[in-house]
This record gives structure tokens, C-alpha cells and sequence, in this order.
């Protein structure tokens, strides 16, 4: 399945949006990013081409009260999307939903739609491959079953974009899923998880499994630790991660390589709980990893849009008082040909200035103590009187002319823009020293233990 466009109106926020994924050239879009406020629609997009995509039996385990997806004031919603084959035979599904209506009646009114859905999946489980992320992202302590994933979802197509609509949905164990694996398929079939988990996580590479313990051990600049004791921000990546090597493995297994199979990675807000760096590298890995799924992706960070290329970036913003449509904007160019700054600071962030808000707010006191006027912004945000009127303000010329001074020795410690304080350049070189040593050094930090070498499983005590 690959994705062309999507269409909706009077889906809950959004009043009317029209979203191609295709390039100018004609050819599917691998990647699309879609940055927001909250409360904008960025989820109900991911949702509504869940929705569309689900078929007459995972339907009515997703979508809930078909009320409540219906934009407040309209008698009914209207999700279309044209879509291709892997054969590039084009498609089209539509889910109309009105007022009133329960999901029996949804389900007579949608036949069609549902039907070819359906009669894909009936022909081969795999066929129209999707699976979505939602914010929700905990792991389920519960043994490997289809038919206990997902908490109440007893569907697979409903499981695999579970938590997209619900908080309390669960993701596979990445630690019961891999000794599962191993014990029905061997070191063969685990190879190509393996090679997904070494570049996975910043600071750790997969070591081997503890069939004793059932844990997924890491090798760390600790030493070896099993998943349970890294960082959150590690296990939160290997959740989802592991939920979708997971899905894919299983769907395809017949292949040699099943992470080289076709699908759509639906994932609301990417780089939840990231690192900086994390969230640098977290779309290249996903690009090794699953080389021909098509992702849609919503995110709120400049750091992950400035991977986006040109065509892929997607802005989404709140209906103006009064209007009748939301306005979903293409963004021109490529982001990933930006500087950093230029991007941040461009409309789609709205940062007007790269100081920190009290450097920024000293300027201002400045240029008002000075007398430098301002025109008012064009989006209507506050003037440098309005900024500093909340403020005391010296009367006297000679109390303004202290102030003056007072600002201007303040802002003569604020380095420009090419310079490194010397206090900052002494603190980046440390840094530097901690991380070589840690990832050189002799071995496990001070006061840390490394793990006997437990009995492992695989090749060589290896996955």
C-alpha cells in the first residue's frame, strides 16, 4: 500500500484538509513530517488514515462512538483517501460518518470501502501493512499472544495501531518477543533484529540474551546491563521500536529479509522523551531499518524537522477565528539544506530572536530606555512597549541613564554570535574528555558491576 491522498472534513478539529503524498514528480512520498501546535489536528490525521485503512473488522474496535470524531456544529464527517497497490494499481477508500448513526449503521454505509479493504486481506494477511504509534507507548508485561495484545483489541490490523487511539493499549515486550523468536526460528531467524537493535541506541549495542533470566542484555559504558536497568529514554525508544520489528517479523516471516517488506509507519510526535542527538538519528535509523515503508510522522521539534527534505514538511495550524478551513501549509524548500537557526526562526517556529527570554527581554528595556520604537508584529504579538510597560521604568533621565548602563555592561558579558565564552569552550572540553574516555577507557565506570556472562542463547552465546 502506499499512500497519495488524504482528504477530510469535519473530522473532529480539522474542518476541511487536503493532503497530497505524493512528490511533484508523481511518485510516492517515502516521508512526511507534520508540525503543529497541540490541539491543531496533527493526530487526526494519523488516525483518520488508521481508520481508513483498518477494514470491517478492525473498525469497530478502533473508532470508538462514531459521534465523537464529527466536528462540533456539522451533521457529518467525510475521510477519502486514494491510495496504490504494491502493484501501483490505484485505489480509493471512503468512510462517511453521520450524527446519530452507531457503528452498525457506519459499517452498512462504508461497505464498499471496507469491503476491498477486506477482500485484500482476506487474499493475504499482509497486504495494505500498517502500523501506528500513538504518545502512549508503555510496554505489556503480559506472555506473547496475538490474542492478548493490545489489552481489549482482539483484531491484529486493531492491534497494530492501538495505541494511536487509546492511552491504556499496550506494546509487545521486546525482551518475550525476541526469546520467542529465537526458540521457534533460531539465530537465523533473529538475525535481522540483531542488526536493528546494534543501531538502535546511541550508547548501546545489543550484547546477547539471558535465556535464564529472559532478559535482553546491552553492552554500555557501565558494561553489560540488562534492558530493564538502561535509561527510560532507552526503553522508551525500544518499545515501539521493538513493537514494530516485532509486527513486521511476524507478518513476513517467510522472507529472508522481512524488514525489507513494503508497509505504512503511522507515528504521532517522533521524538517523545528523546535526546537532542536521539532525535537526530532516530529518522536515519528508522530510514536503514524499513528502507521501503512510507512514514507519516507528527512532531513538534526543529531538531527532527531539520531532517525533513524538500516536499516532506507539512504545517498544520488552528483554524483563525472565523474560518472555515484549517490551513495545512507545504513548506517550500528543503529543511535539511537549512542552518538550524534559519529554521527556527523561520514562520513555521515563530522565534524572532535566538537570546535567551531575558537576553531578549534586557534588549527590549534597552531599545524602549533608548526610545527605539517598534512596529506592531504582524501577527498581532506584543509591541516593546507593551513587553516592557509591565515593568517599573525610571522616571528621572539620570535613573534611565543608570539603567542604560546598567543593561549594557549586563549584555557586554552575552557572547556574539561566533564566539565561545571561555567558561563554556572550558565545559565543552571536559565534556569531550568524559565521553572519549567513556567510550575508550579501560572498562565500567567507577562503582558500577558488570554482569557475570550469563548463559545466552544463539550462535556463540549470541542473538
Amino acid at each position: 500500500m502506499f499512500l497519495r491522498r488524504l482528504r477530510l472534513k469535519n473530522l473532529r478539529s480539522i474542518a476541511e484538509l487536503d493532503m497530497q503524498f505524493v512528490q511533484s514528480s508523481g511518485d510516492v512520498r517515502p516521508w512526511t513530517f507534520v508540525l503543529g501546535e497541540n490541539g491543531a489536528g496533527k493526530s487526526t490525521i494519523l488516525r483518520a488514515l488508521a481508520l481508513v485503512t483498518a477494514g470491517g473488522e478492525a473498525l469497530p474496535e478502533i473508532i470508538g462512538d462514531p459521534d465523537t470524531w464529527i466536528r462540533v456544529g456539522s451533521d457529518a464527517a467525510t475521510i477519502e483517501l486514494d491510495y496504490a497497490t504494491a502493484e501501483n494499481q490505484p485505489r480509493y477508500g471512503q468512510l462517511i460518518l453521520r450524527r446519530g448513526e452507531g457503528v452498525r449503521k457506519l459499517l452498512e454505509a462504508n461497505a464498499e470501502t471496507l469491503e476491498q479493504i477486506d477482500a485484500a486481506l482476506a487474499h493475504a494477511t499482509r497486504n495494505y501493512f500498517v502500523v501506528g504509534y500513538g504518545v502512549s507507548r508503555r510496554r505489556s508485561a503480559e506472555p506473547i499472544s496475538w490474542s492478548g495484545m493490545g489489552g481489549s483489541y482482539r483484531n491484529n490490523r486493531a492491534q497494530s495501531v492501538a495505541t494511536l487511539f487509546s492511552p491504556d493499549a499496550t506494546l509487545i515486550s521486546i525482551e518475550q518477543w525476541a526469546l520467542d523468536l529465537d526458540y521457534r526460528r533460531g539465530a537465523q531467524g533473529l538475525r535481522p533484529v540483531r542488526k536493528a537493535l546494534d543501531t538502535l541506541l546511541a550508547d548501546a549495542k545489543f550484547d546477547s540474551i539471558d535465556k535464564e533470566r529472559r532478559q535482553l542484555l546491552f553492552q554500555t559504558p557501565d558494561g553489560v546491563l540488562p534492558l530493564s536497568q538502561l535509561s527510560d529514554g532507552y526503553q522508551a525508544m525500544t518499545a515501539w521500536c521493538g513493537d514494530v520489528l516485532f509486527r513486521i517479523t511476524e507478518t513476513f516471516a517467510d522472507r529472508a529479509d522481512p524488514l525489507s517488506a513494503r508497509g505504512v509507519l503511522l507515528i504521532d510526535e517522533l521524538d517523545l522523551h528523546l535526546h537532542p542527538i536521539w532525535q537526530r538519528q532516530l529518522v536515519s535509523f528508522i530510514k536503514r531499518t524499513l528502507p521501503n515503508f512510507q512514514v507519516v510522522a507528527t512532531t513538534h521539534s526543529p531538531l527532527t524537522v531539520h531532517q525533513a527534505g524538500e516536499g516532506e514538511l507539512f504545517v498544520l495550524k488552528r483554524p483563525e477565528r472565523g474560518s472555515a478551513a484549517s490551513s495545512l501549509t507545504q513548506f517550500e524548500g528543503a529543511p535539511n539544506k537549512l542552518m538550524l537557526h534559519q529554521l527556527i526562526q523561520s514562520p513555521i517556529f515563530g522565534l524572532d530572536t535566538l537570546d535567551s527570554p531575558q537576553v531578549a527581554s534586557l534588549r527590549r528595556e534597552l531599545r524602549s530606555l533608548k526610545g527605539v520604537s517598534e512596529e506592531a508584529p504582524a501577527d498581532g504579538g506584543r509591541t516593546v512597549a507593551s513587553e516592557t510597560a509591565a515593568s517599573p521604568r525610571p522616571t528621572s533621565q539620570a535613573a534611565r541613564s543608570k539603567r542604560v548602563k546598567q543593561i549594557e555592561t549586563e549584555l557586554a558579558t552575552v557572547p556574539t554570535w561566533s564566539e565561545v565564552p571561555e567558561y563554556l569552550q572550558s565545559t565543552n572540553d571536559l565534556l569531550r574528555q568524559i565521553s572519549e574516555e567513556l567510550s575508550t577507557g579501560p572498562g565500567p565506570a567507577r562503582g558500577s558491576k558488570r554482569l557475570r556472562k550469563p548463559r545466552s542463547i544463539g550462535n556463540g552465546g549470541e542473538l
